[in-house]
């Protein structure tokens, strides 16, 4: 449920929305129709401001004086640096982002759940508005960069460490704990002769069961809801993704552009 547009070509209105999140920056420009002219999803490297700059010029590069930006919006952690840095229109808050983005991609949606680098965000919507909301107060040992640093651990990159994990056969079981525990949990696993596949896959499950067990905090996965759609750059690893649906026994929504789904809510707004 997603269209594209060619910026190179198109002439017209867009609307642009930044995400300025705790470890990536994210741009979405779209049509006032909702056709996505321009994507952009990096590693902020602690210069978020920076990277923005950067990508606005190649906006405006590429957009050659045929289109123009009628609004700007900006979520994450660094809304309030980039609304002032860039003088943006508006800076809204995380979850009305990420709900609106979920609504575009089904309109029936019950729950969301959003993976980041350093946190996981759960919204229960009913009638149409975000009813709860749940986020990992503690720890970030279920996220994004957790993975990450077990990838850079194992001199690989993020992307084919997570594939291995895939057609893992034996997965370990690490559970679903702290950080230094679990850093202990892969130690023990790698002296009993787990492979670098069993230890990926079971990653990625630990951060599921994080997720719906001590986030969520959920007796069953049946509490979740029916129209589930998953979001967050973890989300694009695919090991992740067959976790939950594993999990929860559902099969969910997961948007081709998970990682933006911040960006493409506020360009929405």
């Amino acid at each position: 449920d997603l269209a594209f547009e060619d910026i190179k070509t198109y002439s017209g209105d867009a609307y642009l929305g930044i995400d300025s999140g705790s470890t990536t920056t994210k741009l979405v420009l779209i049509t006032p129709d909702c056709k996505l002219l321009y994507q952009h999803y990096q590693s902020n490297n602690g210069q978020p401001l920076d990277i923005v700059l950067e990508r606005l010029r190649e906006i405006y590069e590429l957009a050659g004086g045929r289109i123009k930006i009628c609004g700007a919006a900006v979520t994450g952690y660094g809304e309030d640096l980039m609304k002032a840095a860039l003088k943006a229109d508006f800076g809204i808050v995380e979850t009305v982002a990420h709900f609106k983005a979920a609504v575009h991609f089904n309109p029936k949606v019950d729950f969301i759940i959003d993976i980041g680098g350093q946190d996981i965000k759960c919204f229960k919507v009913k009638n149409h508005a975000i009813d709860s909301i749940m986020l990992n107060e503690a720890c970030s040992s279920g996220c994004g960069s957790f993975i990450q640093t077990f990838a850079r651990a194992m001199d690989m990159d993020i992307e084919s460490f997570s594939r291995l994990g895939l057609f893992a056969k034996h997965p370990v079981e690490l559970g679903s704990r702290c950080t230094v525990f679990m850093n202990s949990s892969v130690k023990q696993a790698q002296k009993e002769g787990a492979g670098i596949e069993d230890i990926s896959a079971g990653l990625s499950s630990s951060i599921v069961k994080n997720a719906i067990y001590k986030v969520i905090r959920a007796k069953t996965p049946e509490e979740l809801g029916e129209n589930i759609v998953v979001q967050g750059g973890t989300f694009m690893n695919d090991a992740v993704l067959r976790s939950f649906e594993k999990e929860t026994r559902k099969e969910v929504i997961r948007p081709a552009i998970a990682g933006l789904m911040g960006a493409f809510g506020a360009a929405l707004y």
